[in-house]
């Protein structure tokens, strides 16, 4: 299926000492998991242009995963090789909403438990929105400050406005050349996740569109529709467990 693999889920949320008693991600089944984000769904908003949120925010996390790389690894940025397409000129940014997601990801302490916690708080602010917009719009909130701690790395030296922004976020802890080079591999593995989600996510998108057609025709499609709802629960608390990993490394101590 579409769940992202579960071992970069594990290597984000490794921190966590397990104790009797408390939630395991890795155990519980898809009919558990359906269970519990079933209750947080109402109904659908057809009138959401979600098209152009996900174009918005596949630019966003491409282009910030592209300055990590050059940051972090030295690889040259070809900026213009990004394939970028605008939103709808009539598209407006849901931004409370987005914001609102994010204070569910932000500064949380690492633990699968929290991280379940938080992906339903987000369902259920999200519970009259389709599957795939549930994921988008909870990718658009991770997006826009994974985008801009990037942004103000990259400008930071030739922006005074970008430097002190750039002090608030923290982004000069994890640049610092000794602490860069002792988190580089985790700030590596963390741009791969995050790739690897933006991936998952637009498989998803692609599928809901294909819902359609004719699921007769084709049996495996009705399989997958089915199981779109575990698969936006795994994709949204990857990336609660990545935003969690980005308060890790620019985390002083």
């Amino acid at each position: 299926m579409l769940g992202i693999p579960q071992n970069g889920v594990s290597k984000v949320t490794s921190a966590v000492t397990k104790t009797e008693g408390e939630l395991s991600l890795f155990t519980m089944s898809d009919n558990k998991i359906l269970e519990l984000i079933y209750a947080t769904h109402v109904h659908e908003d057809d009138s959401f242009d979600v098209d152009s949120l996900f174009l918005v925010t596949e630019n966003i996390i491409k282009r910030s995963t592209q300055i990590v790389d050059s940051i972090v690894q030295g690889t040259q940025v070809h900026v213009d090789t990004i394939d970028e397409k605008p939103p709808k000129a009539s598209f407006s940014s849901p931004l409370c909403t987005l914001k609102s997601i994010g204070c569910e990801m932000s500064c949380k302490p690492p633990g699968e438990e929290i991280s379940h916690k938080s992906t339903l708080a987000i369902l259920n602010k999200v519970s009259n929105y389709s599957w795939e917009s549930k994921a988008v719009l909870a990718l658009a909130a991770f997006a826009l400050e994974y985008g801009e701690f990037w942004l103000l790395a990259n400008i930071r030296q030739s922006d005074l406005l970008a430097k002190s922004l750039a002090i608030l976020k923290r982004v000069p802890v994890l640049l610092k050349p000794a602490d860069l080079q002792k988190r580089q591999q985790a700030v590596i593995e963390l741009n791969v996740l995050i790739k690897t989600t933006l991936q998952v996510i637009e498989c998803i998108f692609e599928l809901e569109k294909l819902s359609t057609s004719d699921q007769k025709d084709v049996p495996a499609l009705a399989d997958a529709m089915d199981h779109i709802p575990v698969d936006v629960y795994w994709s949204i608390i990857t990336i609660v467990a990545c935003a969690t990993k980005i308060t890790l490394l620019t985390n002083d101590e």
